[in-house]
């Protein structure tokens, strides 16, 4: 695979679906269920897998024989040819790009940092956050962008709250995360500029985050970076990883939770009986993120590769060492696991979707996007009760990766 974007056809042959559709974007589930229809363990001539099925994407993320793949450093090379310092994190140090015994370390500290104070910071954050963006945005209607009123500003404060991120240094954080995410999606759909853009980012916070562990040292406080930096001083994790974590935490810790609030409210606004039970039965909270979750995942990849020999079932054998791209999007509108798939049903139970994946790699910050989903979405139309849309069409940012809404205009009529 190289790193220049294919051409359509080229695209098309190696998923198996054409992310380069036109269509596409607006409607990937129908893509996902040709395939999946046709050819639910798809291998590409690339010689990768691509699964469209939830059985196999389950059995994938779950089963121990597969894991990640060793990725090679993405920082720039130092212009001697000479190693890359001990202090720079590339994708290595990452949770979700490792495999146990570090995983399984990674993620008890993680476990360890993330204890019930720092949750509860989050909480009230939340929900005095929320309370003060839908005041500005109502305040400034009647018609607004949700994405960057409220969806957006939301998680990213979050995060920043957690990671003790100073306001001024917002904007600039911001971008480095931008074209990081947007260099992160499966190479043959990235251009080379992407891949640049992100690995310039990926140093640019790296060298801010060392520059912020320095200061929390000096003076710790109540954040995640205190907690982590103390975990490094004390040997539990590398520097490196700490770095690391604080990139992925800073990266993941917002743009899915963005395309949760997006994706969520547009799909209640365009379905309105389920919008008029959102409001009515508040019982219904916590299986309505569930289901808004399953209908339009936030993300829908995840990769991963084959330690040894498997076999899928049905002929399917995913050799040694080859990679596997588990459609989680498609996985999430599989009949054999969800009746009726393509319908919203916020009282759905027995909801098994794959949007935070399955096994020891579930996302560890399913909790916190799962509460601003609730708060965000529950604060919204409570307080917007005549919300509508404010156009017909909706644009998505260019990623096979990921399920996000470049703007959602809306109005209160």
């Amino acid at each position: 695979m190289s790193g220049t974007t294919t051409t359509r056809a080229g695209a098309g042959g190696m998923l198996g679906f054409d992310p380069t559709d036109p269509g596409f974007q607006q409607d990937p589930y129908q893509h996902y269920r040709r395939l999946r229809e046709s050819t639910p363990v798809f291998r590409s001539p690339a010689g990768f897998w691509v699964l469209t099925r939830h059985r196999e994407c389950d059995l994938v993320m779950r089963d121990e024989r597969f894991g990640y793949p060793s990725p090679a450093a993405t920082a720039p090379d130092t212009p001697d040819g000479t190693a890359l310092p001990g202090g720079f994190a590339d994708q290595r140090h990452m949770l979700i790009f490792m495999n146990p015994p570090d995983h399984t370390r990674m993620r008890r500290v993680l476990r360890d940092t993330f204890g019930p104070r720092v949750m509860r910071s989050a909480n009230g954050y939340i929900e005095q956050r929320t309370g003060q963006l839908l005041d500005e945005a109502l305040h400034n209607g009647p018609e607004f962008d949700l994405i960057t009123a409220l969806a957006h500003r939301l998680p990213f404060g979050v995060i920043c709250h957690l990671l003790g991120v100073p306001e001024p240094d917002h904007l600039m954080i911001e971008k480095w995360a931008q074209d990081y995410l947007a260099g992160v999606s499966p190479s043959f759909t990235v251009s080379q500029a992407n891949h640049q853009a992100r690995d310039e980012a990926l140093t640019g916070l790296n060298d801010y985050f060392l520059a912020l562990a320095a200061e929390r040292r000096r003076a710790p406080g109540e954040d995640v970076l205190s907690r982590l930096a103390a975990a490094a001083d004390q040997g539990e994790i590398s520097e490196q990883e700490l770095l690391g974590t604080c990139i992925l935490l800073f990266i993941a810790g917002h743009g899915t939770t963005t395309n949760l609030i997006g994706n969520g409210a547009l799909a209640l606004l365009r379905h309105p009986e389920q919008l008029a039970r959102f409001r009515s039965e508040p019982e219904l909270a916590a299986s309505a993120v569930e289901e808004l979750l399953r209908y339009d995942s936030p993300s829908h990849l995840s990769i991963r590769v084959a330690f040894e020999d498997v076999d899928l079932g049905e002929g399917n054998v995913v050799g040694a060492g080859e990679q596997v791209i588990a459609v989680r999007g498609a996985a999430n509108r599989d009949p054999d696991a969800f009746p009726d798939p393509d319908t919203l049903d916020l009282g759905r139970t027995d909801n098994r979707h794959l949007s935070f994946a399955s096994g020891i790699h579930v996302c560890f910050g399913a909790p916190l996007a799962r509460t601003q989903g609730k708060v965000a979405l529950g604060t919204l139309f409570r307080r917007a009760p005549g919300l509508t849309l404010a156009a017909d069409r909706f644009e998505y940012k260019p990623s096979l990766l990921s399920r996000a809404l470049e703007a959602l205009p809306v109005t209160t009529g």
